[in-house]
């Protein structure tokens, strides 16, 4: 039965117009539509209405507005997954509904779409039809200024799909409360972006909390985390604010690839970062100064290369699993690698190694195996433990392994941001 009947005119007034608008999504089950703020009709006995506007906010850090992270999005899951259990027992319709506000529209659909490639069987394409007409903004990055790139919600639901079938992640076994508890600065303020990389914020040699509420952690806030899941090598992308040795000392490999914050990697560094990851046999775990810029953008780079997204489908869902990945330039950089990343030599036998569990993880595929990871050990390069004199880039000046100066760079100010935007009020 369609909304837009005499019954829903008769019961809902000046809300039938907005009701006739509404997309079907699942046909005779499942609807979308815009009602005005405060619009929150009653359900009746033919329909369940929900929103989830004030439930799930995204967290921005500047004018990025989504989209909402995995833990969210599996909570939506949940919701709309409950709300499909009681329409079943008593033959009701469900209208997902959202503020009109363009982003708003964006987030609701883009959450729609998850659903349906993570508990639908859609294809993301199939997902995003019904909106095809829809008018959507298309998703900011994680800066104050004018973003030129054109993130859409289809890219990102590419993203989610071509993961899902990559094997990173599975509806069945995601952790809602793994994925937040970990997400938090004060718990490690890590994601994994795949079976391979977790990408995480910048350790420091010391243990700091400020009054205002700012949290430094050191490599033994994750080298517990890192020995349980199999994490065999770390990445340091930025200035030296650790003694690298305390992970090499507990048995984690290390390497020194550092190149200016908000800046896209040479194209020595990302060889050299590939390599190295490819020469892992066990997890990879990434840093900036923020984990979000050069770390999303290097292991992005790796996705490319080994899964064959496309740029726009990998920074969607890096952007799903840890908001905030890949920013300014890095964006339109990672598309104009994404065809030689395609077309590099693959070392690889994609099923010959395996990576312990994470939050994303997978069902088992043979034996025992919970996760089965792109790795292989290159000519000449079997590792025990990077060293770094033999691993790290020929530079001309020391310089790029020494602090940088004292003003503040992308990075820092990110994670000022980070710490405030999950302290307030809105974080769902």
């Amino acid at each position: 039965m369609p909304l837009g009947d005499a019954d829903t005119r008769e019961i809902f007034g000046q809300l039938a117009m907005d009701l006739m608008d509404a997309v079907e999504f699942v046909p005779g089950t499942v609807y979308y539509t815009t009602l005005r703020d405060g619009a929150a009709p009653r359900s009746t006995p033919t329909r369940l209405f929900f929103s989830i506007d004030r439930q799930l906010l995204y967290a921005n850090f500047y004018l990025d507005f989504g989209p909402l992270n995995l833990g969210q999005t599996f909570q939506f899951c949940e919701i709309l997954n409950h709300e499909l259990t009681k329409a079943k027992t008593t033959g009701r319709e469900i209208v997902f509904f959202s503020s009109p506000d363009g982003k708003r529209r964006a987030n609701a659909v883009c959450l729609l779409g998850c659903w349906g490639i993570l508990f639908n069987g859609m294809s993301a394409t199939d997902a995003f039809a019904p909106f095809a007409g829809m008018a959507l903004p298309t998703f900011h990055d994680a800066t104050p200024t004018v973003c030129l790139f054109k993130l859409t919600v289809l890219d990102c639901l590419k993203g989610l799909e071509k993961a899902v079938k990559c094997g990173y992640i599975s509806p069945d076994t995601f952790s809602i409360e793994e994925y937040q508890h970990y997400e938090q600065v004060e718990n490690g303020d890590l994601n994994w972006l795949s079976p391979k990389f977790i990408a995480f914020a910048g350790p420091y040699n010391e243990y700091k909390q400020t009054v205002e509420g700012y949290i430094s952690l050191t490599p033994e806030h994750y080298i517990p985390y890192f020995k349980k899941h199999n994490v065999t090598l770390v990445v340091r992308l930025n200035e030296k604010l650790y003694d690298e040795n305390r992970f090499i000392d507990a048995g984690i490999d290390h390497l020194e690839l550092f190149y200016p914050d908000g800046g896209n990697p040479p194209e020595a560094i990302l060889l050299q970062f590939i390599q190295a990851c490819e020469a892992t046999t066990g997890a990879v775990a990434v840093h900036c100064k923020a984990g979000l810029g050069r770390t999303g953008t290097c292991i992005g780079a790796y996705l490319m290369k080994h899964d064959r997204f496309t740029a726009k489908e990998c920074i969607g869902w890096l952007r799903l699993c840890r908001a905030g990945s890949v920013i300014g330039p890095q964006q339109h950089y990672m598309e104009t690698i994404e065809k030689k990343m395609w077309l590099a030599k693959r070392h690889i036998d994609d099923d010959s190694h395996v990576v312990m569990v994470s939050p994303c993880k997978t069902k088992q595929r043979t034996g025992t195996n919970i996760f089965t990871a792109p790795t292989t050990t290159l000519p000449g390069a079997a590792l025990s433990k990077v060293n770094r004199s033999a691993m790290a880039l020929s530079l001309s000046t020391t310089a790029f392994l020494m602090s940088e100066p004292s003003p503040k760079t992308q990075g820092d100010n990110l994670i000022e941001l980070k710490h405030g935007r999950l302290k307030s009020p809105g974080k769902p």
